[in-house]
């Protein structure tokens, strides 16, 4: 828990910077990722196994996912990092935030990680830097996320990164599948210290 004196002070939305970790470089997608993306994660049923998205049939459809999210990097409100290893150059995940709600200062984050990654705490060091970078640089007072509650190898990350588990929920996902997923939600607060 994270306590700052905040003020009324508005969000500080700055998009898609790059940001550094120790292991990792985290930056906007490039449509060269399409490649790592799809072999990595987008074709792989154990990645896509607890999340909201399905598997891309091939590369073309990656191309046009990765193309999307490149065009929306003119926005500053618009946050979707690639996760690329510094000693490889190899693109290996994904950090996105969705559901900003501007007046509340609230905003979920979601993430993804190539499954022979798995269990190298990568998804922790990338959830922490971006978790930083929100709630202390674009100055987010909650920021949540859910897993799917048999995913519990993902509600371990959330906890080492630093959120604290609230609820749990039933959430639907509107996508190609019309997914509803039996969800562990957990929260990062970043509350105003008034005196």
């Amino acid at each position: 828990m994270i306590c700052l004196r905040l003020g009324n002070r508005n969000l500080k939305h700055k998009g898609t910077v790059a940001l550094e970790t120790e292991r990792f470089s985290l930056r906007p997608f490039k449509i060269t990722d399409v490649h790592d993306a799809y072999v990595n994660w987008f074709s792989d049923m154990d990645s896509a196994r607890y999340n909201a998205w399905s598997v891309h049939e091939n590369e073309s459809v990656t191309r046009s996912y990765i193309s999307e999210i490149v065009n929306y990097y003119g926005r500053t409100d618009y946050y979707h990092w690639a996760i690329t290893d510094k000693v490889s150059g190899e693109t290996i995940g994904s950090v996105s935030i969705s559901n900003i709600k501007n007046r509340k200062k609230y905003c979920e984050i979601g993430y993804t990680v190539a499954k022979k990654r798995w269990n190298q705490g990568i998804a922790t060091e990338a959830l922490k830097k971006v978790l930083e970078f929100m709630t202390f640089e674009v100055g987010f007072e909650t920021v949540r996320a859910m897993h799917d509650i048999r995913n519990k190898a993902s509600g371990r990350v959330m906890e080492k990164a630093g959120m604290v588990f609230l609820k749990n929920q039933m959430q639907v996902f509107l996508s190609g599948n019309n997914i509803i997923m039996n969800c562990c939600v957990y929260e990062y607060k970043n509350i105003k210290n008034i005196q």
